[in-house]
C-alpha cells in the first residue's frame, strides 16, 4: 500500500476522532525512535566490551585485531546513522495541516524514511557484531582456550 492510501485509510478509521489519529501517528514515530535507541544501546555495549577484551584480541594476532577494528568501525557507522536519525527531531505537531490526510502523508513518509535509515544502520551493526564475534573466535583459537580436550 502506498503512503497516500495508508493516510486515507487511517483518516477514515479515525474520522470521528482526529485527535486519536494524531496520537496514533505520534506513537508510530515514537516506536521508530525506540528502535533506534535499542540499536544505540547495542552499539554502546559493543564498544564497552571492546574495552575489556580488545587487548586480548590484539595480542592474538593481526587477523583477530583486524576483525575487531572492522567490527568496531561497522558498529560505529551504524551508531552514527542511528544518532542522526533520532536527533533529527521534528514533532508531529509541526506537521499539522488543516487537511489531516496531508498531515498523515507527511508523518508516514517521515516514519518510512527513518525506518529505512534504521534498517541500514541495523545491517552495519549486525555486520560489525559478526566481525567482532569472528575476532573473538580467532582469539580463542589462537590462545588455545577453544581447543578440544
Amino acid at each position: 500500500m502506498d503512503v497516500r492510501e495508508e493516510a486515507r485509510r487511517l483518516h477514515a478509521l479515525f474520522a470521528t476522532q482526529p485527535t486519536q489519529l494524531v496520537q496514533f501517528l505520534s506513537g508510530q514515530i515514537a516506536t521508530v525512535k525506540t528502535y533506534a535507541q535499542i540499536l544505540v544501546g547495542l552499539c554502546g555495549l559493543t564498544v564497552t566490551v571492546t574495552g575489556f577484551s580488545g587487548a586480548h584480541m590484539i595480542r592474538s594476532g593481526s587477523i583477530s585485531a583486524g576483525l575487531m577494528v572492522a567490527g568496531i568501525a561497522l558498529v560505529m557507522i551504524g551508531l552514527v546513522v542511528c544518532i542522526r536519525t533520532i536527533t533529527a527531531l521534528r514533532w508531529v505537531s509541526q506537521e499539522l495541516q488543516d487537511d489531516l490526510i496531508e498531515t498523515a502523508v507527511v508523518v508516514i513518509e517521515r516514519r518510512n524514511r527513518q525506518q529505512h535509515l534504521l534498517s541500514i544502520a541495523a545491517v552495519f551493526v549486525a555486520a560489525g557484531l559478526g566481525c567482532y564475534l569472528a575476532a573473538v573466535s580467532v582469539a580463542a583459537l589462537v590462545s588455545g582456550n577453544f581447543a578440544p580436550r
